[in-house]
């Protein structure tokens, strides 16, 4: 501490980023709905369009694309919205918003290949070419609400 800090309150001398919960909702809700809109045209294009080339009955396409939102957006509220909030309180004091879009990027890109790779997907580095989609995707929702985040020290004014 300098001499000059204990002079001035903690809301001065501390700059945090915060994120309200409309700003956090909304960069979820950007981020998830990209990334399983992504999966669903995968999905629909690799078993929707070769069944109906070959005159096959597409019915099954239909369940795996309710899976795709269901576990989709099932797991984005388990694991990506708790990664996204624990990250966001991470970078508060970091006021630079591209670091944040970075930290977005990066972070979620190495968990999602780490629990992928725990949980049998394998170890493969090409393998964080898929994964980077979910870092894509937090990014630009991250991206979409660099403008609704507050710093702590004036609520009343954006960052």
């Amino acid at each position: 501490m300098a001499l000059g800090d204990a002079a001035q309150p903690q809301a001065v001398r501390s700059h945090r980023v915060v994120l309200d919960a409309y700003a956090f909702i909304k960069g979820w809700l950007i981020a998830t709905s990209l990334w399983v809109g992504l999966l669903l045209l995968l999905v629909a294009g690799g078993y929707g369009v070769p069944a109906a080339r070959d005159g096959a009955d597409a019915g099954h396409v239909w369940g795996f694309l309710g899976m795709v939102i269901l576990y989709g957006f099932g797991g984005s509220l388990v694991v990506a919205a708790p990664l996204a909030w624990v990250l966001a309180y991470l970078l508060g004091p970091v006021r630079n918003q591209r670091i944040h879009i970075g930290a977005f990027f990066a972070v979620p890109t190495l968990v999602f290949w780490l629990l992928g790779s725990v949980l049998g997907f394998g170890w493969q580095p090409w393998l964080l070419i898929p994964w980077a989609t979910v870092g894509a995707a937090a990014a630009i929702g991250r991206w979409a609400i660099r403008k609704d985040v507050l710093a702590s020290n004036s609520a009343a004014n954006p960052a």
